[in-house]
């Protein structure tokens, strides 16, 4: 015999739809007359990605700084990566860059803010690892000062007062 389970609570429904959009965040658009499916990047093509695109991972460190990576300043950063954000937001969506650029102005902003929004759990991980990388740096910067500060103390002679064992003194 069946039995028909109660409806999920709207706040379950909402969560198990965020849960989908973390694990698949691909977006479809309409633009230009096209459908465009706008879809996360694989592992080895967002390592192909971040060597690309390494000066504008910079900037969105550059821009974290407060620990919040909000929109507004990364949209910024796409003029000064111009170079590389029309090929890397075409290659999430399959198209050609060429073709991107050449939207109306309302649709490439739609385009690249979808384009981040589906990209921002790499973007995210990419600038944690940048993150990472310069505290590991600052630890064994710290680390190798204390180090050759460990091999002489205030206590010690200055090296042109040190006498030998040979020495009479």
């Amino acid at each position: 015999m069946a039995t028909k389970l109660p409806a999920a609570p709207a706040s379950e429904a909402t969560s198990t739809a965020d849960d989908l959009a973390i694990l698949h965040p691909d977006r479809t658009l309409v633009l230009g007359g096209r459908t465009i499916v706008l879809r996360e990047y694989g592992f080895f093509e967002g390592l192909d990605v971040a060597d690309r695109a390494s000066g504008f991972i910079a900037d969105l460190v550059d821009a974290s700084d407060d620990g919040a990576l909000r929109y507004a300043h990364v949209r910024r950063l796409f003029g000064r990566h111009r170079a590389v954000i029309p090929t890397i937001a075409a290659q999430a969506g399959d198209v050609d860059a060429v073709w991107l650029e050449a939207l109306a102005p309302d649709e490439l902003e739609l385009y690249l803010a979808t384009w981040f929004a589906v990209n921002a759990a790499f973007f995210v991980r990419e600038v944690l690892a940048e993150l990472r990388e310069a505290q590991l740096r600052e630890v064994q910067r710290l680390a190798a000062g204390a180090s050759v500060g460990a091999i002489s103390s205030p206590d010690s002679p200055p090296p042109d007062a040190a006498t030998s064992p040979d020495s009479a003194g």
